[in-house]
């Protein structure tokens, strides 16, 4: 089995695409049972967050992965109304590069922010998706796995991860920009997600601050409200909150915007105070034309990452230490699948030296008794084993050097022929 992965992310498209992009959880696992049943695949992975939309597959070799990735990103561009860039043959990987993709995405390396930390719980999430559609096949969970050991590596051993960026900092360092002082500011956090609780941890400690969680759902937000000192307001009074807000977080995981323009300006009627809208979506919630609203400050989450990368230089030092255990892991997984293509033809050998030891014992049945035979036949298992073992050793560690046609040679080269053994004997 041989990975391949179509990847779009912030470094190819900009938001205005990449919110086409973007799968549902409900989305995505419609969609990877639509490529299983027309594809028959059993190991495949998709990860679709705020800065990407990526998938994996296992299939028996390169070239038929890369061929039904390519129909996959045919089949988007023209379902989500999208272009397909002139080097679109760069956004699918093959066997290696795909296994380091997903270790570098898990790890913080491919992030918009370097080294945030939300995309190691999205990568952890995935392997749901996968198992609700019924793709979480053996060799892309144990990727899946080693993803996430490597994730949690990078953040424990380096410093990638080091200091509180994030997009929930970022928009309150833009807040801090616009109203000075935080403290008495009235939030209004809309979305009860991971972002928008990250939003609500960053919140904490600011003196006074007003904080409502709106969300079409009340009971995850009623638990947030709980936890975090906030009220829980309601949805259908949108413009009303927005109007008592001096900071408004949107981050909701909704396909299409929920504040428009229009509600915007008549939430300012009468106010004289700045208003900042933050876009954590994508798609994004706010339509980006509310930007042209006087006393309206819109910054959606590529504005806030060219804003925070002046502060990421302690991060970037730590890149070359978070490789080293991304290679690390990468060789092990290589390892780990070179040995499973291996087993079929290290069964073989081993049962061909074991069968045919078997049959000239079996010829000497007759001038031996039962007990003498039965020891004579668990000695002979002990010597293939032993005289295996190197062989095996040497085997499992070129494994991932070898080719498909040669292990698969090596795999029927063993296999008797009863047929030419038959004449023999005959004869």
């Amino acid at each position: 089995m041989k990975l391949s992965s179509l990847t779009l992310s912030h470094s190819v498209f900009p938001i205005e695409i990449r919110e086409k992009m973007a799968f549902s959880d409900d989305q995505a696992i419609r969609f990877l049972m639509e490529m299983s049943s027309r594809s028959e695949i059993d190991n495949a992975l998709i990860i679709s967050t705020c800065n990407r939309t990526e998938l994996f597959i296992a299939v028996e070799n390169e070239r038929r992965g890369e061929s039904i990735l390519r129909d996959t990103l045919q089949r988007w561009s023209m379902e989500r109304n999208f272009t397909i860039p002139d080097n679109s043959t760069q956004l699918i990987l093959g066997h290696t590069d795909s296994i380091d993709r997903l270790l570098r995405v898990a790890s913080g390396l491919e992030s918009q922010l370097l080294g945030e930390s939300e995309v190691l719980g999205q990568v952890r999430l995935s392997i749901d998706l996968s198992k609700q559609a019924g793709v979480d096949g053996r060799i892309i969970r144990k990727l899946w796995e080693k993803a996430l050991r490597c994730g949690k590596r990078v953040r424990t051993e380096t410093a990638l991860g080091d200091g509180a960026l994030s997009v929930a900092y970022g928009a309150l360092q833009i807040a801090r920009k616009i109203h000075g002082d935080l403290c008495g500011l009235n939030f209004c956090v809309v979305g009860a997600g991971e972002v928008s609780e990250l939003v609500l941890k960053h919140l904490q400690g600011i003196k006074d601050a007003k904080i409502t969680i709106l969300n079409r759902s009340h009971e995850h937000a009623e638990f947030l409200a709980e936890v975090y000192g906030a009220t829980l307001g309601d949805m259908d009074a949108l413009g009303k909150h927005i109007c008592d807000a001096d900071v408004v977080i949107s981050s909701t995981g909704s396909q299409q915007p929920i504040i428009d323009t229009e509600l915007v300006r008549s939430s300012l009627a009468g106010r004289a105070r700045a208003l900042l809208l933050v876009d954590l979506g994508v798609p994004r919630d706010i339509d980006p034309e509310a930007r042209s609203l006087q006393q309206v400050f819109l910054y959606n989450i590529d504005d806030l990452a060219r804003m925070i990368e002046g502060h990421l230089d302690s991060r970037r030092a730590a890149i070359p230490d978070a490789e080293e255990i991304v290679q690390h892991e990468c060789r092990q997984f290589e390892r780990w699948i070179g040995n499973q293509q291996l087993g079929p033809a290290i069964r073989s050998l081993r049962k061909a030296l074991e069968d045919a030891s078997q049959k000239e014992l079996d010829l000497l049945r007759d001038e031996l008794d039962i007990e003498v035979h039965d020891h004579l036949s668990k000695l002979m298992r002990k010597v293939v084993k032993r005289v295996l073992h190197r062989p095996t050793e040497e085997l499992r560690t070129s494994g991932t050097q070898l080719s498909d046609a040669l292990l698969t040679r090596l795999e029927s080269l063993f296999q008797g022929d009863d047929t030419e053994e038959q004449k023999k004997e005959v004869e």
